[in-house]
């Protein structure tokens, strides 16, 4: 009776059990979906030590854990789904776990600061300790570096135990199984279980047999089909290894563009090579964070502009604000406004950019580049929806124009709207763009942004932005 019960425990979760061993196999999935919950319950049991550490003990009070296990549950439940959102429960980051450290603390951190808000806005913030607050949030830092440095070990034990490692068969109607069984091996917590060729009728019929008898040893995960042709043989295969409960890929060698999703319309069967970028909700998110947070810096910024504006005037002749056509969103010319800081104002097919020592420059204007304090009338433009808080940077419709040529993927940079900052600028990657080689590293970090974006990196930029990138040497 007990054996049959564990038989049929093992069979649910994957784990061959015979008559002579247990030998256990857990999915990789539900390996990192039980170190990742850690997150959750490391940062509830901190709220209650930070509790009955400076409470209890520092303080000597005895009030109710109550209300400071609640605080953790909630803050457990936001560091989780900030983390997951950031990637940080994927085997990568959890294997090379100083690589992204400082994300996990940015998760911590921001989980805290919109507590701190929450509880502001609610008027419950003085039924909270300060003390208390900052251990906490020491004690929640300490124990989920130190969890995913244990994460790491534990995952990299798992793997070379073979217990938790993705046991994939590759097989192939052509030659093309050794090349992706190679890059396969290279993978960590991957595990090639064989490359099955098949080579005609006979042989297929043999080999495919082999493979669904290692499958129902349950000695495979997932079952990978590669070819390099279409062939005609290929929907039969797969029909054939479709009595395993395991998953099934498909790929086509030829075909050097990368999947982002499948999906089936009607009878056709679809691959998307490229997703629009942010999602539906995602651009609605940002949207209404550009617009609200957008209009308290206007609101916060608007007596410093005013004085901006009148040194421009009273130190050299000319308007205090420069309107200049750029690309926007989906290549849209757009007007962007910036403080004057040259005596002369270019909006033409030839913009000439500004060098070190350039005579063109006014006095106001050396400082206001340097402290980026001529971009502030754009949050003007991103009241209008032209514009973004954070996104790649616009440049005038002549220095668009030339690197559209000579820099490859430049013209993808539009896919979103422009922004105040971005990634490029908390990098350095800011100032003269008369290098193509600059130009190219820069877009390639907006690339990265725009393919990468969430809204957790769109606030580590903002917060970045006051040390990183307002103030830069490269800035003319």
């Amino acid at each position: 009776m007990v054996r049959r019960s564990l038989g049929a425990i093992a069979n649910a979760l994957d784990m061959p059990f015979g008559r002579r061993d247990f030998n256990v196999h857990l999915s990789d999935r539900i390996v990192l979906d039980l170190l990742a919950l850690a997150d959750f319950v490391l940062v509830a049991v901190a709220a209650l030590l930070a509790k009955f550490f400076y409470i209890t003990l520092v303080l000597g009070s005895e009030q109710a854990s109550h209300p400071y296990f609640v605080a953790g549950l909630v803050a457990g439940l936001i560091t989780y789904y900030m983390a997951r959102g950031y990637g940080l429960h994927e085997r990568g980051a959890l294997l090379d776990w100083r690589a992204r450290v400082h994300d996990l603390l940015f998760c911590i951190g921001a989980t805290f600061l919109l507590l701190i808000v929450v509880a502001f806005l609610f008027k419950v913030s003085e039924d909270y300790s300060r003390g208390w607050l900052l251990t906490w949030f020491v004690l929640s830092a300490l124990l989920l570096v130190l969890w995913r440095i244990a994460s790491a070990q534990i995952l990299a034990w798992l793997y070379r135990m073979g217990s938790a490692a993705r046991r994939i068969a590759v097989v192939t109607i052509d030659d093309s199984g050794e090349q992706v069984a190679e890059q396969l091996r290279k993978m960590p917590g991957i595990g090639v279980t064989g490359v099955f060729a098949t080579n005609g009728a006979v042989d297929e019929a043999n080999v495919i047999e082999k493979v669904i008898s290692i499958g129902e040893r349950n000695e495979i995960d997932e079952i990978i089909v590669a070819f390099s042709r279409p062939d005609a043989r290929l929907g039969a295969v797969v029909d054939q290894l479709s009595v395993l409960p395991v998953h099934v890929w498909l790929h086509y060698a030829e075909l050097g563009l990368p999947i982002r999703s499948a999906q089936r319309l009607g009878g056709l069967n679809l691959l998307e090579t490229r997703s629009r970028p942010m999602g539906e909700w995602g651009r609605v998110c940002k949207l209404f964070f550009d617009y609200s947070f957008g209009l308290l810096c206007l609101l916060a910024f608007a007596p410093l502009m005013v004085l901006i504006a009148i040194a421009i005037r009273l130190d050299s002749p000319g308007p205090a604000f420069f309107r200049q056509r750029r690309n926007g969103y989906n290549h849209r010319i757009i007007d962007v406004y910036k403080f004057r800081t040259m005596r002369v104002m270019e909006n033409g097919d030839k913009v000439t950019q500004a060098t070190k020592d350039d005579d063109r420059v006014t006095f106001v204007g050396k400082f206001l580049r340097r402290t980026s304090l001529d971009e502030l009338p754009q949050l003007i433009n991103v009241l209008k929806g032209e514009m973004s808080l954070v996104g790649p940077r616009p440049h005038a419709l002549a220095h668009n124009h030339y690197y559209r040529q000579h820099v490859q993927s430049y013209a993808q940079r539009h896919l979103v709207r422009p922004g105040l900052t971005g990634l490029s600028q908390i990098n350095g990657l800011r100032g003269s763009t008369e290098d193509p080689e600059l130009m190219a590293r820069r877009v390639k970090m907006d690339l990265f942004y725009i393919e990468n974006w969430s809204f957790w990196m769109d606030m580590k930029i903002i917060l970045l932005t006051p040390f990183k990138g307002f103030v830069n040497p490269n800035a003319y």
